[in-house]
């Protein structure tokens, strides 16, 4: 028990102020399996979904990677909640699920989060020889690392950007041709906005993001499938996401601006 507690103390030590990376240049294979009992295995996204993949490696105790967990969830949601071109997930080193669970709960985390010693992160960690945390890497779906060691970043936006450096775009400029898309106009807004279903399938619930990850707006239950309006007048100017799931279970989001 001691050494347990060394270890972890001795590692939240090296995760300050010095740059975490991993020496591979090439991924390694994992499976995993999230708080919530769902596997996570990264050739699987790589090969058959064919998309890049984003792992934080964390742990529950440490600073900045509490920091740094409202901008990647903020991720999760401009770049489609892991349906479309960008995977984002969080790996921890040594706690149970209960604690990670607790980290979730905390910082309103909405990506897939596995634990340390219940769900093989420990495992994901050596394999990738993770010195310290927190940890950010991307993966390509070739299988190459191209970013070893992403700096921490200061804001979502910067994030963000630097995945849009490497050809990831917003789900709101994919081209969504299933018919449970939605639109939404006007666009920039100014006091109303308007989602439109592209289809007759019934909307269940909305919710809408600031660029920070902060959820600012939440609509259950509209059971509609008409156009739904809503006032965004008393919004800060800025980028928005809006995340739609129909009474099917399915979630599309779209961005939008507010001026």
């Amino acid at each position: 028990m001691k050494k347990s507690i060394y270890i972890i103390l001795f590692s939240l030590i090296l995760s300050l102020g010095l740059q975490a990376q991993t020496p591979l240049t090439e991924a390694v294979d994992f499976k995993t399996k999230d708080i919530h009992a769902g596997i996570q295995q990264l050739f699987t996204i790589l090969d058959e979904d064919q998309q890049y993949v984003l792992i934080d490696f964390f742990s529950v105790t440490c600073g900045p990677c509490q920091t740094m967990a409202p901008m990647i969830d903020s991720v999760y949601h401009y770049f489609g909640q892991n349906e479309h071109g960008l995977y984002v997930m969080a790996i921890d080193q040594f706690f149970p699920t209960d604690m990670v669970m607790g980290f979730e709960e905390d910082y309103a985390t909405h990506y897939p989060l596995v634990s340390g010693l219940d769900g093989g992160g420990g495992d994901a960690y050596e394999a990738y020889q993770i010195p310290y945390y927190p940890s950010l890497i991307l993966i390509a779906p070739d299988h190459s690392i191209i970013e070893q060691a992403i700096p921490e970043p200061s804001s979502a936006k910067e994030l963000i950007e630097l995945l849009e450096s490497h050809g990831l775009i917003s789900s709101s400029t994919n081209e969504l041709t299933n018919q449970t898309a939605f639109n939404v106009f006007p666009n920039p807004s100014t006091d109303n906005i308007q989602i439109q279903s592209q289809s007759n399938q019934i909307i269940e619930n909305i919710r809408i993001y600031a660029i920070t990850g902060k959820e600012v707006l939440t609509i259950n239950g509209k059971s509609s499938t008409s156009d739904i309006t809503i006032h965004v007048n008393d919004f800060q100017n800025g980028v928005y996401l809006i995340s739609v799931e129909y009474k099917s279970g399915e979630r599309y989001s779209r961005t939008f601006i507010k001026k």
